[in-house]
């Protein structure tokens, strides 16, 4: 079975010149940024690769770095001579290499960003404990180039390699071939209807259903867990602190998955937009196509500033004490704005004086940390949580907590609370 070549409108000059030359500033751009965060988690904060997240962003960053170079490559491998394509250069060698390693990273990409949020709703069901979900790197490192690469070498085997877009990518015939003339110098290529339906399913699957679904099921997850503590905030002064802080932590993920989709989808749906137009017209709308182009050459950069973006918003507004503070602190005066619940106790003179002191030494402490303990020590970031179980947040999430610390509460010994619970200012 062959299929003709769809013949479109013709491009005027300045739109050939664009498809050829618009994407090679943004992915040269591109390609700086992706070598520069490799830079920062290589030999920079090299301490974060502990961590299974920077784990893949450093691995969706080496994906970057060919995939920007493909799109500086531009025309320049397209065979010399292809009509429509403008500094054409190249021969079918270079072609059938720009198309093969464009696809591979293509989808590579776009895997290690989906597995993001994969690893995220791990992270947040096991307290951010990596030993209970490490096993998904391999898988994620398996899916990101065993499955691209299987495609990959049937079209390349297939000799479906040939100039599309603004350099060669697959196609099932190049340009100038038809089936009147099915022998010509320039017709190469079998018919890959199937393969192309397979590959166009798989990057739907990864930019439009795997990320939304991983995301509402984690969100939904969090919402229930709040709601379950939300009844409980009302048995101390604590819990009602606790319930102030899932509601802005659920502020926080709404903020973060906002950023997260959203730059995803910027990249990817006005390509989608313009693959549906030119399957259900015949025609391709140019213009779309070169901004499609120029933002596909850019997504290094905008992945760069989304990861630095996602690292600063993740920290709390309210003040939280360290764990080792709050037991000690739940018999003070709390008032919960959510729950209108209140827990009213009398302070002395003496108590007032050594809570400022502890107060003082917390922030002298707090301000002797390093920079990154100090995020890491206070940051609910969906994508790179504080893996230690007495961290703030771990509390937080869990509604277990509230019931343990509400029975450390009544087993406190009366002359432990007797100044509280008795005394008089004087």
């Amino acid at each position: 079975m062959t299929t003709s070549y769809i013949d479109i409108n013709s491009p005027t000059t300045s739109q050939l010149n664009a498809l050829a030359y618009a994407p090679m500033p943004f992915a040269w751009l591109s390609f700086l940024s992706s070598s520069y965060m490799i830079y920062f988690l290589l030999c920079k904060h090299h301490q974060r690769l502990h961590r299974l997240y920077h784990r893949l962003v450093l691995s969706m960053n080496i994906a970057l770095v060919p995939l920007s170079l493909m799109y500086a490559w531009s025309t320049l491998a397209v065979p010399e001579g292809t009509i429509g394509y403008v500094g054409a250069s190249g021969n079918v060698n270079t072609c059938t290499a720009q198309g093969f390693i464009s696809l591979v990273f293509s989808l590579a990409v776009p895997t290690y960003y989906g597995a993001f949020v994969l690893q995220a709703f791990m992270g947040i069901k096991n307290n951010f404990n990596e030993q209970k979900y490490v096993w998904i790197e391999k898988w994620i490192h398996m899916a990101a180039y065993l499955i691209p690469s299987a495609y990959a070498i049937i079209i390349a085997a297939t000799n479906n390699f040939n100039p599309n877009g603004s350099g060669c990518w697959y196609a099932k015939w190049p340009k100038g071939c038809d089936n009147s003339n099915p022998d010509a110098p320039q017709c190469r290529g079998d018919d890959i209807d199937l393969i192309m339906y397979i590959i166009g399913f798989t990057q739907i699957f990864l930019y439009f259903i795997f990320p939304p679904v991983v995301i509402s099921s984690m969100y939904c997850w969090i919402r229930r867990i709040r709601k379950e503590a939300a009844t409980k905030s009302c048995n101390g002064g604590m819990l009602a602190v606790r319930e102030t802080a899932r509601r802005e932590m659920m502020q926080s993920i709404y903020r973060q998955i906002s950023i997260y989709l959203g730059s995803f989808w910027a990249i990817w749906v006005p390509g989608l937009i313009s693959n549906v137009y030119t399957i259900l017209t015949a025609d391709m709308l140019y213009n779309l196509q070169i901004f499609c182009n120029c933002i596909f050459a850019f997504q290094g950069f905008v992945f760069t500033m989304v990861y630095f973006v996602l690292q600063t918003i993740g920290r709390p507004k309210t003040d939280i004490q360290p764990i080792e503070s709050q037991v000690r602190t739940t018999n003070i005066t709390t008032m919960s704005s959510t729950s209108g619940c209140r827990s009213q106790q009398r302070l002395t003179v003496s108590d007032i004086r050594l809570n400022a002191k502890r107060k003082a030494e917390i922030e002298d402490a707090a301000a002797a940390e390093d920079d990154d303990l100090l995020a890491e020590s206070y940051c609910f970031n969906i994508f790179d949580g504080t893996p230690d179980e007495a961290s703030p947040w771990a509390q937080f999430i869990d509604p277990d907590s509230d019931n343990e610390d509400d029975d450390e509460d009544k087993e406190t010994p009366d002359e432990e609370q007797g100044g509280m619970r008795t005394g008089s200012p004087s």
